[in-house]
């Protein structure tokens, strides 16, 4: 009888997130419902520790997307979404699939790779569905050498480890948080 705890605990946190989980999100998402997203990514986070899938790294930023979006509708301070958020610092994030542009071009929603003090790096600027927020911006400093021209044009995806979170310094929702995300990699889909 003290070993069926024991084994019960041991299989929920053994647990991976399969496909159908990160797929029961996105019409939660696509509703802008952020925090039904955040209430589903954090019960699946809860019961998945131990997965270090890309689909566990694709839940880990809906729950940051999320979070940020209840932000956006009164539903959480900015210090509780940097609260919820520096619990991921270290952790791997994979971000939902952008359109490449030119760095020249205006975008939301899409990735630029951009040169700051010498360094390529790539720039998303998430926004709700109306382009009337900005959720996030997302930095990603890449260790490996990428060559834009190879991506440009093509819908990728974005990850890597979280390094660090800003929040908004004046609470204003015009933008709430910029994501810092080292040792990251860009895919065409």
């Amino acid at each position: 009888m003290l070993l069926f705890p024991l084994i019960f605990s041991t299989d929920s946190y053994g647990q991976v997130i399969s496909y159908n989980d990160f797929k029961s999100v996105i019409p939660i998402l696509q509703k802008e419902d952020f925090k039904g997203a955040f209430d589903r990514t954090s019960k699946l986070q809860s019961t998945t520790q131990n997965d270090s899938s890309d689909l566990h790294g694709i839940i880990t930023y809906m729950n940051l997307f999320s979070s940020a979006g209840m932000v956006t509708h009164d539903q959480m301070t900015h210090a509780d979404y940097f609260k919820n958020a520096k619990k991921y610092i270290g952790h791997r994030l994979v971000m939902s699939s952008h359109p490449c542009i030119y760095s020249s071009a205006t975008g939301y929603n899409s990735l630029q790779f951009v040169t700051i003090d010498g360094e390529l790096i790539g720039k998303t600027i998430a926004t709700n569905n109306a382009k009337t927020t900005i959720i996030c911006f997302e930095y990603f400093t890449y260790t490996d050498q990428i060559n834009p021209s190879e991506f440009i044009g093509k819908n990728v995806r974005c990850g890597g480890t979280l390094n660090s979170v800003e929040v908004n310094p004046t609470n204003s929702k015009v933008w709430i948080s910029r994501l810092y995300i080292g040792n990251a990699f860009v895919r065409a889909l």
